[in-house]
């Protein structure tokens, strides 16, 4: 279960790699309208081969930075203990926040790292 502390720490945590990054995609599943409506705000929506989803791609900007580290913890907490309201935040660093920000990972020469967050 996703403590404040746990929440906090993953604030923290996408704070540092949004600073170091220029650019992100977000993964929403097509059923998830009202948070491909949020992110869309924030940048274009980018052909895929994934027919169950869509991706938004954008800029890293201060008002997306301060967007993503507000957003307000998911109620619809059933099948995952939601963080995020996005399915897979992924930034052009290498870091990623994927199932609803429950899995944070880097990439680093072609390896995925998972990034502990769990207190």
């Amino acid at each position: 279960m996703a403590s404040d502390k746990t929440i906090e720490k993953w604030r923290n945590i996408m704070g540092e790699n949004l600073d170091r990054s220029v650019s992100f995609e977000i993964h929403c599943w097509k059923e998830e309208t009202e948070e491909f409506e949020l992110a869309i705000l924030w940048g274009r929506e980018e052909e895929t081969n994934w027919n169950e989803g869509r991706v938004i791609c954008g800029n890293i900007t201060p008002g997306f930075r301060d967007f993503i580290l507000s957003l307000p913890r998911p109620k619809d907490r059933e099948v995952y203990n939601k963080i995020t309201p996005f399915f897979s935040i992924f930034l052009d660093n290498g870091f990623s926040s994927e199932h609803y920000g429950t899995e944070l990972n880097m990439q680093k020469g072609g390896r995925v790292f998972p990034v502990e967050i769990e207190e």
